[in-house]
């Protein structure tokens, strides 16, 4: 129990403390006066005036207080509690390693303590650490699965003097209506996230930040809950003759979240700058690249896109090189989104401020801690629902934290999983779940020796047994991808030919290889993310898995998790680790993106003309049926030239709370919080 030590530091150093405290002053503590409320865990405690208090970031502790001469002290935890734990359980734990750690340790006293409707339960005991006799109690009161402790202790002879106070102070603990530091939840959905890695449309390429974007900017079209294209900035478009041509009429009225009307001038620049060099966007070639004229602005060869053309105020005119079936599709990723020119160039911190177009304004953004969205009363299609929406950056365990109402949604793995799967708990019936569009995948690096020969490329991916990665390493919360498109996507093939785990037949292709067996391999470095400690159970198991079955040892080298994806493509080294979400509902959004010769996203700069031509060809056939089967042979091609080793297929696990209304599990990430209510409750 990680918190479970920052007690016992607590309490191993208060004999040192104690031992240069000034005798205590009895009048300090004549009444409980001052009020300490922790209106984000949602709990108040009162304690005499004079005493100072001391309030924490984290949750280790929440608060502490101490009276003026530094003893007694009072202490408030929060912590979470194993599955099937008590009060008197957790107490019990506590305790024992207390025992195990303090000097001339002995208990005192057990037994129940209940403050208002909590039953807790409380273990005194007296301890010599630093040689100084101390007395301390420990109050364990459990609210669903997160537990607040209140520890106070103070030297033998000041903790009797003031018992009665003490427990005076345990029995103000009071329960209030957790807030997300500060901000009302009335009409409003919180939830738990990491947060956006940027809100620069232009720049985001993975889904922790686009969940966000398409929240708070627009593009000229959009997809709807159930992944259909719909109208958003452009009320209506026609599609001229050639099928190149695209006529897309700017919706009168959309505005910027300042008022300003949004033309298509807006959209000419917003595109411009996604392409413009100078930025670096690793996403506006693969998704705005269609259109004429993209890749010569990208390039630096072009001070405008030529096929893009301002009409009129409302009206703007779009040409591609060829006719493609998916274009309007690419145009929902964020990297089209609409953005305000003003605001842009307004400075370096304008996603702190961003002047978007979509359904939600950016209230307040702090790094690590909060993020709130509001409502966009002026929003094209209609205000949304709700009043806000809270996110919790980081703030605590997820499930504790919807268990103790601090969020509405929570998502869920793990033991956790187990627990709301049983129809006989209480979370069942708020159990969700659906498909995501997501691949996760190991990459080969096919530039460099020795994944640039596709036999050792197969006997790497032959070796691992991804069955039984899913089943005991990731406890079966997802599932095992032959190939890469995921179950869900047109053009998904049931009867695909994945390589199978084989050991024989990996050691057979490593053989045919030009570099014979495994002695004969370079050197062989693995591209992860992380900050220098453990790769995770997963990767450790993949490289076990190589060791035993052919014989190879991979090192790791991490980079930081934040930018992992964004230095991926120039700091790779023989093997990487990544994933892919669609970001529309097409088969070229993987075949395609990821594996055509020369993509921003090919990290793995597979190269392979065969494949180049079936996915050329894909993109300009009009027959739905001939172009799925050109998706499927491409896919097939990828699998058996192991281009990379597809993992597993995901699926999203939440909890959502009765009283939400509205809110669906999609598998890529679109704009759905406008269709979500808040029930009174």
């Amino acid at each position: 129990m990680k918190r479970l030590a920052s007690l016992i530091i607590w309490l191993t150093t208060l004999g040192l403390v104690l031992a240069s405290c000034a005798p205590p002053t009895p009048s300090a503590a004549a009444s409980l006066e001052v009020v300490f409320s922790h209106s984000q865990y949602g709990f108040s405690i009162r304690y005499p005036r004079g005493w100072k208090e001391t309030e924490t970031p984290g949750t280790e502790p929440a608060v502490q207080l101490a009276a003026p001469s530094g003893s007694p002290q009072v202490l408030v935890f929060i912590q979470s509690m194993r599955a099937g734990a008590t009060a008197v359980s957790h107490a019990e734990e506590l305790v024992s390693q207390f025992k195990q750690s303090l000097a001339g340790y002995q208990q005192v006293a057990s037994q129940p303590f209940k403050v208002g409707d909590i039953a807790g339960h409380q273990i005194s005991f007296t301890a010599t650490p630093r040689n100084v006799t101390i007395k301390a109690r420990v109050v364990a009161l459990p609210v669903g699965r997160q537990a607040f402790v209140l520890l106070y202790s103070g030297t033998q002879e000041v903790f009797q003097e003031q018992e009665r106070l003490l427990d005076a102070m345990a029995q103000s603990f009071k329960l209030e209506e957790p807030k997300a530091l500060g901000y009302s939840r009335e009409g409003a959905l919180t939830l738990f996230d990491e947060g956006p890695v940027t809100l620069d449309p232009a720049l985001a390429r993975e889904t922790r930040s686009s969940t966000y974007i398409v929240e708070i900017f627009s593009g000229l079209v959009t997809l709807d809950p159930d992944l259909q294209i719909k109208p958003a900035l452009a009320s209506s478009w026609q599609v001229q003759g050639d099928n190149r041509t695209y006529v897309f009429h700017i919706r009168p009225g959309a505005k910027f979240h300042n008022g300003r009307e949004v033309t298509a001038q807006d959209v000419k620049y917003s595109w411009e700058r996604a392409a413009d060099p100078a930025l670096k966007s690793q996403t506006a070639l693969t998704y705005l690249g269609d259109i004429e004229g993209v890749r010569a602005k990208v390039e630096g060869k072009a001070k405008e896109i030529s096929g893009v053309k301002v009409i009129d105020k409302l009206t703007l005119g779009v040409t591609i090189d060829t006719p493609k079936a998916y274009f309007l599709a690419k145009l929902t990723h964020t990297a089209a989104s609409v953005v305000d020119k003003e605001n842009v160039e307004s400075g370096p911190d304008w996603t702190q401020h961003p002047n978007g177009t979509g359904p939600f304004k950016l209230k307040e953004w702090r790094k690590d801690e909060l993020l709130v969205l509001e409502r966009n009363e002026d929003f094209y299609d209609g205000p949304p629902k709700l009043t806000r929406v809270i996110f919790r950056l980081l703030g605590g365990i997820p499930m504790v934290m919807y268990e103790r109402g601090q969020i509405d949604i929570a998502p869920v793995s793990g033991g956790d999983l187990e627990r709301a799967q049983d129809p006989s708990d209480t979370l069942n019936k708020e159990l969700a779940a659906g498909p995501t569009f997501h691949l996760s995948y190991l990459g080969f690096n096919a530039a460099k020796p020795p994944f640039n020969d596709a036999k050792v490329r197969q006997a790497f991916t032959l070796a691992l047994d991804r069955d039984r990665l899913v089943a005991t390493v990731l406890r079966d919360l997802v599932q095992p991808a032959k190939g890469i498109l995921p179950p869900g996507m047109p053009g998904f093939n049931d009867t695909l030919k994945g390589l199978p785990f084989d050991v024989a037949g990996a050691k057979a292709a490593l053989a045919q290889s030009s570099y014979k067996d495994a002695a004969g391999l370079p050197p062989i470095t693995f591209t992860t993310s992380g900050q220098g400690g453990s790769v995770g159970s997963l990767l450790e198991a993949i490289a076990e898995m190589w060791r035993a079955n052919l014989g190879v040892q991979v090192k790791f080298r991490q980079l930081e998790p934040e930018t992992y994806f964004y230095r991926l493509r120039t700091e790779k080294d023989q093997l990487f680790d990544t994933g892919w979400v669609a970001d529309y509902p097409d088969p070229e959004n993987f075949l395609d993106v990821l594996f055509h010769t020369g993509n921003e996203d090919n990290f793995g700069e597979y190269s392979n003309p065969r494949l180049d031509s079936l996915l050329e060809r894909a993109r300009t056939e009009s027959d739905v049926t001939r172009r799925l089967k050109l998706y499927q042979d491409a896919e097939q091609l990828i699998v058996d030239e192991a281009a990379a080793v597809p993992l597993f297929f995901g699926r999203e696990y939440l909890l959502v709370k009765p009283y939400v209304k509205g809110y669906r599990i999609t598998p890529l990430p679109v704009p759905i919080l406008r269709f979500v209510s808040i029930e009174p409750h």
